[in-house]
């Protein structure tokens, strides 16, 4: 699978290689941002395969974790450390203190930030150093903080940061990758790979050894150009869909990937602001007013700005569009 989520990201694959072998602009560090199934995580998982030479620290944001401070660095620190006889007093106190769950003084947050620093760059000291964290903004904010804060400081160091986050995710000094959604073709290619993969699995007696042209071409609009979507409609296909003899898929399957990820976002937003997405998912034409007056909400002064005053808008703004809120409601 990760193979097919890769088509497309010939940009983003040259960044990672850049970045760990240091022939890059980006200054030790890089983010990827982009919506849910787009790619982030494979493409950090390209990044780990190709780390040869460096010791690797991963982690990822939970957003079981959200409310910890510092829970997401305790996780991503642990292998090394080791290393923390090498900092200053204060500051490996301090560090410890925080991994510990104990906080930090907001007057303190510099000094942790430079105790964070100092650890990857001891660690560093044998073997350059890969730094990972996938989806840094659904973890706690502390983490992401001192990270940014690690991730501007690394010119002079043997130590790599790839950070990926939500379309909306930005880190001043950071440069970022924003994934665009897969044209036609690579559409197609993800198709063709995963249907290569699943014939494989489960033997080419049933499934067909290539799909057909018109298939490929509707399933590569009803994914929208995420590959996610498609490697989950490819799951449910039938033998004949492949081929182009019975009707496919209206949308992706709700019950896939793509659809549990949605949900788990939409479960996370407020109540008021699930109810206005539900009510967007049964609204054909989008219109705003429509929807302020089905939610009884009033209208906002400014119809020019609808983003501020909406809570339609404030949905959209978490990376669910109304299309994939539509089926993932279903």
């Amino acid at each position: 699978m990760q193979l097919t989520v890769l088509r497309g990201r010939d940009d983003e694959c040259r960044a990672v290689r850049g970045l760990l072998d240091g022939v890059t602009d980006a200054d030790g560090a890089l983010l990827i941002r982009g919506e849910p199934g787009s790619g982030r995580t494979a493409l950090v998982r390209y990044a780990h395969r190709h780390a040869e030479g460096r010791t690797v620290l991963a982690g990822s944001g939970l957003a079981e974790e959200a409310a910890l401070p510092y829970a997401g660095l305790q996780r991503l620190v642990d292998p090394v450390l080791d290393r923390l006889a090498a900092l200053p007093n204060e500051q490996r106190e301090l560090l410890r203190r925080a991994l510990a769950g104990e906080g930090c003084p907001p007057g303190r947050q510099l000094t942790l930030s430079m105790a964070v620093l100092g650890l990857l760059a001891a660690a560093a000291r044998d073997r350059p150093l890969l730094t990972t964290m996938d989806d840094v903004d659904r973890g706690d904010p502390q983490t992401a903080q001192v990270l940014a804060f690690v991730a501007r400081r690394l010119r002079h160091l043997p130590v790599a940061v790839l950070l990926t986050g939500d379309v909306a995710t930005t880190v001043d000094g950071i440069p970022a990758h924003r994934l665009r959604a897969l044209t036609e073709r690579e559409s197609a290619g993800v198709l063709t790979d995963r249907l290569r993969q699943l014939t494989e699995r489960e033997g080419a007696d049933r499934l067909p050894e290539q799909p057909a042209a018109s298939a490929l071409i509707a399933l590569a609009a009803i994914g929208g150009g995420n590959p996610q979507a498609l490697v989950d409609l490819a799951e449910v296909l039938t033998p004949g869909q492949w081929r182009g003899e019975e009707p496919l898929p209206a949308a992706p399957p709700a019950d896939g990937a793509l659809g549990r990820a949605y949900r788990d976002r939409l479960d996370r937003l407020p109540p008021e602001t699930r109810r206005m997405l539900l009510l967007a998912a049964l609204d054909e034409d989008g219109e705003p007013g429509t929807l302020i007056r089905a939610a009884g909400v009033a209208a906002p002064t400014s119809t020019r700005s609808p983003r501020r005053r909406s809570p339609v808008w404030s949905g959209w703004s978490h990376g669910v569009s109304p299309s994939r809120s539509r089926w993932s409601a279903r």
